[in-house]
């Protein structure tokens, strides 16, 4: 028999949703205000936040070619708190058997 407190498809173990409520980082009311940004919103008022605590520098850090990889660890880790199996993982992602090999070696995913 199923938990009834845990709603199909979400891991809680994997939640970022859960982990970052837990360390004092975000609430329920956060999240939804960030559920009305778009993600272009969100990385931008990330990345200004950051960008004002260090007077507008970001010296050493080359975000241009680090934002496609920043992007795919984002939507892993969001994709993996919804999903239960790596079939699902896959087409969610839109990618195939292959793929998901070299993505989870990437990303060292220990996950069946």
């Amino acid at each position: 028999m199923t938990n009834p407190n845990i709603e199909k498809g979400f891991s809680r173990n994997k939640s970022l949703s859960n982990t970052l409520r837990k360390e004092g980082k975000s609430s329920e009311a956060f999240e939804i205000m960030l559920s009305a940004l778009t993600l272009e919103e969100v990385i931008g008022l990330k990345l200004e936040c950051s960008m004002k605590l260090t007077n507008g520098k970001l010296y050493g850090f080359n975000l241009w070619s680090k934002i496609v990889d920043i992007s795919k660890e984002a939507l892993y880790n969001a994709v993996i708190s919804v999903t239960d199996t790596n079939a699902e993982i896959r087409r969610i992602l839109g990618v195939n058997p292959s793929s998901w090999v070299d993505i989870k070696r990437k990303f060292d995913i220990d996950r069946e």
